[in-house]
């Protein structure tokens, strides 16, 4: 269309009241001229700010503007191999961001969507995937989850072979560089309180990445807290270190409460290894403030020991029989016997044959004490006889179990260097 003649100039709102003129009128292409460069002055001052755009169902979408489709959804299909919708952030902002507020902003009600979602059919891609491609080691991440008052992240999984999180280091790393496939801060974990576990390595020092780093800086709080119904609350596996290590200044390594509180089973398939042992148990005369410890029987055999009393017949004799699995169980039994009230040559009179053994040379219905000892012949013993001396590996020796039990400084325990070696490091 033809633009119409002028016949009255343009007048901008912003432009201050004009003099009389003291010159003939200008011409109506110099009054157009100054027009139209008004009018992009205004067109290109309202650039810099996203304008509203309401645009009905099906209308354009208008870059550069705040749009508003209604209660209509906007969707994008294609049918590529490529990514079907492509933003890039070249300044500080962000890329995309899906926000559910109805609409005001700082104001969310139970009713709100997600943010965003991504979802996926194939077994083999992600239904969201972050990346950090930054060279250097820092504070970003590929993915963060702030929950505010819940959580900050929740994942399930329904397959029996997957896992809700997975979670790899690909660098395993030497010295103080080694990473973790998961660390967990509890409490008041702020940079400065990460920056306080740093832990001083010497050159060359291993200190292999670990699966799991939890730290708990709140008072008695859990690094890790570990539940199940039925199964293990913690699962550990390993190659050729430790399946789960527990290290403590004061307090326990591992501490066992199984079976609701009421008694703290812990089940060992191989072989329990140890400085000493003992029952602990609350003082049989004074429950409420003592405690009372009888220490381990210690043999160099894998020893069992039975126990009983026996009464003797009219001839001073007696056979003891023990169940049917004593012989499989057992081999080189010894019997020892002791006469009560008086004295009696007792003596063996056959030795353990057949799951039963006998005594003679006591008088009639004398009461005896009789103690035998048999040592391990099932399978797992005979396949794990228990070294009584052996030489220290190479990485172990000039270390102690007990470095300071024998004058040397506790920096020369075994302990100290695996946990030296398995603690968390600053900046991870």
């Amino acid at each position: 269309m033809a633009a119409e003649p002028l016949t009255e100039p343009i007048v901008l709102a912003d432009a201050a009241p004009e003099a009389p003129l003291a010159e003939p009128s200008r011409s109506r292409r110099s009054i157009l001229g100054a027009g139209l460069a008004g009018l992009a002055g205004l067109v290109l001052g309202s650039l810099g700010r996203p304008q509203a755009a309401d645009a009905a169902a099906g209308g354009s979408l208008v870059m550069g503007a705040a749009n508003s489709a209604g209660t209509t959804n906007t969707s994008l299909a294609t049918n590529s191999t490529g990514t079907a919708m492509y933003v890039t952030q070249a300044g500080t902002g962000t890329a995309v961001r899906g926000i559910a507020n109805n609409g005001i902003a700082g104001f969310f009600t139970s009713s709100n969507g997600s943010g965003v979602s991504g979802v996926v059919a194939n077994n083999t891609k992600y239904g969201v995937y972050g990346a950090n491609d930054a060279l250097t080691n820092g504070g970003g991440a590929a993915i963060r989850a702030s929950g505010e008052q819940n959580h900050g992240l929740v994942a399930t999984t329904a397959s029996t072979f997957a896992y809700a999180i997975k979670a790899t280091n690909t660098n395993p790393g030497t010295g103080y560089s080694s990473g973790a496939g998961i660390r967990a801060l509890a409490g008041n974990g702020t940079d400065a309180d990460i920056d306080d576990l740093a832990v001083p390595h010497g050159a060359g020092e291993f200190c292999g990445g670990n699966g799991i780093v939890a730290v708990s800086h709140g008072g008695a709080g859990n690094g890790v807290s570990a539940y199940s119904v039925s199964g293990a609350g913690v699962y550990g596996s390993c190659g050729t270190g430790w399946a789960i290590y527990g290290s403590s200044g004061s307090g326990y390594g591992v501490y066992s409460n199984g079976n609701a509180g009421v008694s703290g089973n812990l089940d060992v398939i191989g072989t329990l290894s140890k400085g000493g042992g003992s029952f602990k148990i609350d003082h049989p005369l004074d429950p409420a403030n003592k405690f009372l410890y009888h220490s381990f029987v210690e043999s160099p055999d894998m020893l069992n020991v039975y126990s009983g009393t026996v009464t003797l017949d009219a001839r001073g004799e007696a056979t003891v029989s023990l169940p049917a699995w004593f012989d499989a169980l057992n081999r080189d039994a010894r019997i020892q016997l002791t006469a009560v009230g008086e004295f009696s040559p007792l003596y063996v009179k056959s030795e353990m044959h057949g799951g039963s053994f006998s005594m003679a040379g006591g008088k009639a219905s004398q009461r005896v004490y009789w103690q035998l000892t048999g040592i391990r012949q099932d399978a797992w013993a005979n396949a794990h006889r228990i070294p009584v001396e052996e030489e220290k590996p190479a990485a172990e020796r000039g270390l102690y179990l007990h470095p300071t039990e024998h004058g040397q400084a506790a920096a020369k325990g075994i302990d100290a260097v695996r946990n030296a070696a398995m603690k968390p490091h600053a900046g991870k």
